[in-house]
Order: C-alpha cells, then structure tokens, then sequence
C-alpha cells in the first residue's frame, strides 16, 4: 500500500476540523475529535497541530484569500452610480459568502476562546481595508481622509458586529439586519465621503 504524503495527511485534518465546526461549537472540539472524524491517530494530528486553536489558524488563511476574492467579485462596474453603491456590493458580497461557508460563521461570527484568531481577523481587516479604498479610488475621487484611523477598517469591523451580533442569536444573518449593517456602515463612511462625490470619468477608470 503505497504511503500517504504529508500533504494528504494535513487535507484529511483540515477537512475533518472543517466538518467538525461546520456542525459543533467550535469550544467543544477536540484534537482526538479531529483524529476520530479524520480515521488517523491523534498523535499524528499532534505531530502537525499542538492544539485545535492552531489548527484552525491555518484554516485563515485561505479564508483571507477568499474575502479579498470577495471584495474583487462583489464589484459590477456598471451599477456603480454613487459611493454608496460600492458599499452595498461589498457588504451583500460577505452577507452571501458567510451564508454559504458555516466554518466561516463559527469561526468568525461565533463564540470562540481564541484570541490569536481574533487579532488574525482584526488585522486582516486592515488589508483588506486597503483594497477596499483602491476599489473607491477606481471609481471616485476621494476627499482627504483620516490618517490616524482607517475608515473603510471601521465600516468591515462595525459589519462584522452586526453579523455577529445576530449569528449569535439567530444562528443566521437575517436579510434585514444585513440591510441595517449597509445603512450604519454607509452612514458611517458618510462622514467622511461627501454625498456627491465626484466620479472618475469612464477613460480614468481602470479594471
């Protein structure tokens, strides 16, 4: 029987914690949990792991990379209108991935003892946060902004918390406080964007 590779091993344990949270609380998993749903012994688990907190860290990362993905696939150049149009995209784009992905969900807008993937989170927004002012920057001419704080961080953080909030509560993210969450951000990124702000002309526009 030829031996499974490393990597085949580490896709066994990702798929198996990936199964476990889509289905547990997150706090009530355990390595031999993760060992049991992957039919391996645990001290191979341990080998790759220490504790399920690291475990599922790994797993951020390419849920980072599918937030920025995201960002990129919310976007319809030809409804951008006003600035706000760009922040109901952005937001209705998250709504449907966190709708979709009930890992994402636990992990993220659930209750969970991690503090090392909560600042993973909390970090990621801010580069996020980034792409997110290139993309307003693409269709609009931006005013002066903070540069102390950074507001588009704000309005994904301030998303975030609504999601959470209700995801808690409900176990889903009601259509209409998904709604509530584009009418605070929007309001929020308002004080800092003027309601009339200038659009780049179609030549200066780049894609």
């Amino acid at each position: 029987m030829k031996k499974e590779s490393t990597d085949q091993r580490l896709k066994r344990i990702h798929k198996a914690i990936t199964h476990l949270v889509a289905h547990r609380d997150v706090n009530s998993i355990s390595i031999y949990d993760v060992a049991k749903e992957a039919a391996i012994a645990a001290s191979t688990v341990y080998h790759h792991y220490p504790n399920n907190e690291a475990l599922i860290y790994e797993l951020m990362e390419d849920i980072f990379v599918d937030f920025t993905n995201v960002l990129q696939d919310s976007i319809i150049a030809e409804r951008i209108h006003h600035w706000s149009d760009i922040n109901r995209m952005i937001e209705q784009g998250f709504v449907t991935y966190y709708s979709n992905n009930p890992l994402v969900q636990r992990i993220l807008l659930g209750q969970h003892i991690y503090a090392s993937i909560r600042h993973a989170d909390a970090q990621n927004d801010l580069l996020l946060a980034e792409h997110v002012e290139a993309i307003y920057r693409q269709y609009f001419v931006l005013p002066e902004l903070p540069s102390n704080v950074n507001i588009f961080a704000i309005a994904l953080q301030v998303a975030d918390k609504v999601y959470s909030m209700n995801y808690r509560e409900n176990g889903r993210i009601p259509p209409e406080m998904a709604r509530e969450a584009i009418t605070l951000t929007e309001a929020y990124l308002g004080t800092y964007l003027p309601k009339n702000l200038p659009k780049k002309p179609i030549e200066a526009i780049t894609h």
